[in-house]
């Protein structure tokens, strides 16, 4: 005979521990492979892009493990939003519900999570096009995702953990993310017209060349809106504090005397 073996719940607690991780694991990693860059001249000290400082041996393989690692604890920690939210509303008799926008927000949670271990993998100046679809959905996907967080955020101010603090910190990095976004965009642009057709990489751009002060301008913005991502992840951390993970390990097709007394 063929039974249904059941073990006890297993909890898992701490969830708020994988926004904390991914947000200390980023800059660790950056500033890890700007100092390795740098030491080895493999880029122009002076604010590089953070793509820059990881795409050449040995810092790539520093920028790659990490940023991989830091993917997966974006991802999970997207996962967690999700679930939060729809265990909410399903338990509870919530004023407003928005179990569509929810699913969205986790399509484009998943998209920046593989955006940042694209971005990890296939390094600038070897694979470009993947690579500048990578921050793609790491940097516009991923803060359109925070930005449908902050507005669930602002619309279910009674779920558990939730603080107006949490939810004005929210805001005010939406904010501050869209103008550097669009300042970063813009110098870009500017330098590189610039600039010209020049045959020079990006981590070689020093002030002697044209467009050289839009470039920094540039790359300090990608730096912030690096940070304001990390920061962002840390709002999740009050309310994930509240919650608890139950799973259960089921085993098929388990022999019948597993469930008997020794």
């Amino acid at each position: 005979m063929r039974m249904l073996l059941n073990t006890p719940n297993m909890n898992v607690e701490k969830l708020y521990l994988f926004p904390v991780l991914f947000a200390a694991l980023v800059p660790v990693t950056l500033l890890i492979t700007y100092i390795i860059a740098v030491s080895d001249d493999d880029v122009y000290p002076f604010f590089p892009y953070v793509s820059d400082t990881g795409t050449l041996p040995p810092e790539s393989c520093v920028f790659g493990q990490f940023l991989n690692i830091a993917a997966l604890l974006i991802l999970i920690t997207v996962c967690v939003r999700y679930k939060q939210l729809d265990t909410f509303w399903s338990s509870q008799d919530a004023a407003t519900k928005f179990p569509k926008t929810n699913n969205v927000a986790l399509v484009m949670g998943v998209l920046a999570a593989l955006g940042l271990s694209i971005v990890a993998n296939f390094q600038v100046d070897h694979v470009k096009s993947v690579h500048i679809i990578g921050a793609f959905f790491a940097f516009i996907v991923g803060g359109m995702y925070f930005y449908i967080q902050a507005y669930i955020s602002w619309s279910t101010r009674d779920i558990p953990g939730s603080s107006k603090i949490v939810r004005v910190a929210q805001l005010i990095i939406c904010v501050l993310y869209a103008v550097f976004a669009i300042i970063g965009i813009v110098t870009v642009i500017v330098g590189k017209s610039k600039l010209g057709p020049s045959t020079i990489l990006t981590r070689e751009w020093s002030p002697e060349y044209a467009g050289y002060a839009e470039h920094v301008v540039s790359t300090v913005m990608e730096w912030l809106g690096t940070f304001l991502i990390c920061a962002f992840a840390l709002t999740f951390v009050p309310e994930f504090k509240q919650l608890n993970l139950e799973l259960t390990f089921k085993i098929k097709n388990a022999d019948s005397e597993l469930m008997q007394p020794a």
